[in-house]
């Protein structure tokens, strides 16, 4: 069921549970009606059109602007039913008019008391007409005794319906809730699926790689270091020197290319380990004092949010050791509300922000903007460098 659905089931029985309520007015009007039908005094007739305002007025208040009391409040609604009783009994004995009015009172039973008070009602329901004048009282009692049980029938048949289509109602609802909750569920393990085919396919590319151009590359370096070995001649090594430098240049960026494709230090660790472990092996290979500080409570993130801040921390290491001259590293993770940010600062010789184009600062802006996230750069010529990569913790677009 949907939720326009249930809107539409709960207005029809509060439209329902309204008529139930307002239709004893139609019947009290008639029994007004035929009241003045009658050849009695105009003081009569006004005491009796009295009692029954004071009668639809005792019923609005408890049935009609209190709708939230009926079967909810017993107390108030065993009083609302006794005084019904009461004054429809007086009207009754005033004028034989308003014995179309006592059929109500059997309604108003199973609208307004609640569990087995609603029986007890049915039973005294009936009573008023026990007050008519000139009455058969043991003819009366019999009609009570054939009518009562009749409508204490069809009261608890009313009532069985209605509690069986709240109980199919709330199935529904819970069935609504459980279809929810099932897609939701089909929707993560979709999302992990292809997160899981996207890391196999990552690393099976990356072992190709590893197994073809890597190795390729890694053989024409050592080739080209014998054959340079062995010429004697200065403008054949020069050529050789060169070929050897664009081959070993290639082999790095291949490797570096295969490193973004593994898992890497985060296939079986945090985010902040891996860091910080990168940011000490960096350091022992090129002697710069680096330090790493991890800021806030760290949180799960999406498996390409780790990997993006992680080849930043790469990246901006690989760029301080090629161009930087730094002589001091901080490195700085924080988990805030809803990002991690990767903060990187140097002390080395800087560069103009405006004129750079390398396309390793390219290639991260590409990577973070596809996680929602941004990079900033500040630095100037002989002033360091500051490297901020912010992505929410919410995961890619």
């Amino acid at each position: 069921m949907t939720l326009g659905e249930e809107q539409r089931v709960r207005q029809h029985q509060r439209t329902w549970d309204r008529v139930w309520v307002l239709a004893p007015y139609g019947l009290l009007g008639l029994g007004c009606g035929a009241s003045l039908l009658n050849a009695t005094g105009w003081e009569h007739q006004l005491v009796t059109l009295a009692i029954a305002a004071g009668l639809g007025v005792w019923h609005w208040w408890f049935a009609v602007a209190h709708p939230d009391w009926c079967e909810r409040r017993t107390g108030l609604m065993v009083l609302y039913f006794a005084g019904l009783l009461a004054l429809t009994a007086l009207l009754v004995s005033r004028s034989t008019g308003f014995q179309i009015f006592v059929p109500a009172c059997y309604v108003l039973a199973f609208v307004t008391l609640p569990g087995w008070f609603a029986y007890a009602g049915a039973v005294l329901a009936g009573a008023p007409w026990l007050v008519i004048p000139e009455t058969d009282v043991p003819l009366t009692l019999l009609n009570l005794a054939t009518v009562t049980p009749l409508a204490a029938l069809i009261g608890w048949a009313i009532r069985a319906m209605e509690g069986e289509a709240a109980r199919r109602h709330e199935v529904n609802t819970q069935l609504v809730a459980a279809l929810a909750e099932n897609a939701r569920l089909h929707e993560v393990l979709v999302e992990r699926a292809k997160a899981a085919a996207t890391a196999e396919e990552r690393a099976r590319l990356a072992r190709e790689i590893h197994d073809t151009a890597a190795q390729g590359l890694a053989g024409i370096v050592t080739q080209l270091e014998a054959a340079e070995e062995l010429s004697p001649s200065e403008p054949v090594r020069d050529r050789l020197g060169k070929a050897r430098y664009l081959a070993r240049t290639s082999l790095t960026e291949v490797r570096r290319s295969i490193e973004a494709l593994r898992p890497g230090p985060l296939e079986n660790t945090r985010l902040a380990e891996a860091i910080s472990g990168t940011a000490a092996t960096w350091q022992e290979q090129h002697g710069v004092a680096t330090e790493f500080t991890l800021t806030g409570t760290p949180r799960p993130a999406p498996a390409e949010a780790e990997v993006a801040v992680l080849r930043a921390a790469q990246e901006a290491l690989s760029n301080i050791a090629r161009h930087a001259h730094a002589e001091r590293v901080d490195l700085t993770l924080s988990y805030m509300d809803d990002l991690v940010v990767l903060d990187v600062r140097d002390d080395g010789t800087g560069f103009d922000v405006e004129a750079a184009s390398g396309f390793g600062l390219l290639a991260l802006r590409e990577r973070v903007g596809q996680l929602a996230g941004s990079v900033e750069v500040e630095s100037a010529p002989g002033a360091g460098t500051a490297l901020s990569v912010a992505i929410p913790l919410g995961g890619a677009r």
